[in-house]
């Protein structure tokens, strides 16, 4: 089958296009036609060898929207062959502690497909069968291939951690991201009151377009905490959801009112920043990360997104062939939302 691998680690010139043995399908799995896969930035830490360790030639692409042409005897599923899905592509061992309990956002020995396991820019890609999820016939397999990864993590950020309430004020950083743009919808799905960011004034139309009461442009405001003050009366924000990471930190803390939440899921911008503890020892804010994700969280998430409440926000769009190309637009971060890959 046609794919794109990596057998060395490096720039967007490792990426290789060319063939690869098609995936055998194990007890319990399901074998799809890939139709569309989407970029993230783990991808890229992948591609460049970020921490990663594990073995080469690797398929990349940890989003994932197929058709289903093989369903192995004896899986415990009521997938069948033909069925239009995608994949959550965090896989859970099932029978320690932590699942046991029904804790598998912990699970110490998880696997992610297109990082652990071959991915999904590929003609075929194999899955356990109860990481597949079925989506709407209205839906086309370009956009599906948009939500897997910034739909849950957002949804995860939003919901299970940031315990977010339809009278929140929310501040929701890099609106043209793909988690930012799925966090202004669960947002708004919610009920709250929606502020957003981007750098540029086109991004800030989009965002408005899914739904933003109010946004800012951290180039022209780049201490954007005090228009946020203005926007809340002077009280700050009830929660902010963090895809930036160092350098929106402090700005991030000063947003907030007293008691607020924030939650923390990517540091694009850098790893480590001065933190002036006053800010936290004149209120009681409350600081997460987002860690794992679960399979319950993924499966609520799937439920929005097949009643219609949640779309997949596509930017652009590549052929397989053309990955690489992909990976140097999303360096550039001149698009909104995902970038999707067609098979």
């Amino acid at each position: 089958m046609k794919a794109v691998y990596i057998s060395e680690h490096g720039g967007p010139e490792a990426l290789i296009h060319g063939d690869r043995p098609d995936p055998e399908v194990a007890p319990g799995e399901v074998m799809l036609r890939v139709h569309a896969s989407a970029l993230n930035h783990l991808d890229l830490n992948v591609r460049a060898g970020g921490g990663y360790r594990g073995t080469l030639p690797r398929i990349l692409g940890c989003d994932v929207a197929g058709e289903v042409v093989t369903v192995s005897p004896g899986a415990e599923t009521s997938l069948k062959v033909g069925d239009r899905v995608i994949l959550d592509n965090r896989i859970k061992c099932g029978h320690c502690e932590n699942c046991r309990l029904g804790l598998d956002q912990y699970c110490p020995t998880q696997l992610r497909i297109g990082v652990d396991l071959d991915g999904g820019h590929a003609e075929y890609v194999t899955a356990p069968a109860g990481n597949a999820h079925k989506i709407p016939d209205s839906m086309s397999f370009t956009e599906a291939a948009a939500i897997p990864i910034v739909g849950h993590t957002a949804w995860h950020c939003l919901v299970t951690q940031g315990q977010i309430r339809p009278w929140d004020d929310v501040l929701i950083q890099a609106a043209g991201s793909g988690v930012g743009s799925m966090g202004i919808q669960i947002a708004k799905m919610f009920g709250a009151r929606v502020i957003t960011t981007a750098g540029s004034d086109w991004k800030l139309e989009k965002a408005k377009e899914l739904g933003a009461d109010e946004v800012i442009n951290y180039r022209e405001v780049p201490n954007f905490s005090q228009r946020v003050k203005e926007l809340t009366d002077g009280k700050g924000v009830d929660l902010v959801l963090d895809c930036v990471g160092a350098d929106v930190w402090e700005e991030n803390l000063l947003s907030m009112k007293q008691g607020g939440r924030l939650v923390i899921t990517g540091v694009t911008s850098g790893t480590r920043t001065n933190m002036d503890l006053s800010i936290l020892h004149g209120r009681p804010l409350h600081l997460m990360g987002s860690g794992g994700r679960s399979q319950r969280t993924f499966v609520d998430m799937m439920k929005v997104v097949n009643n219609g409440a949640l779309r997949g926000v596509v930017g652009r769009v590549f052929p397989l062939d053309q990955v690489a190309e992909a990976h140097r637009v999303m360096d550039q971060r001149d698009f909104f939302g995902k970038l999707v890959i067609e098979s």
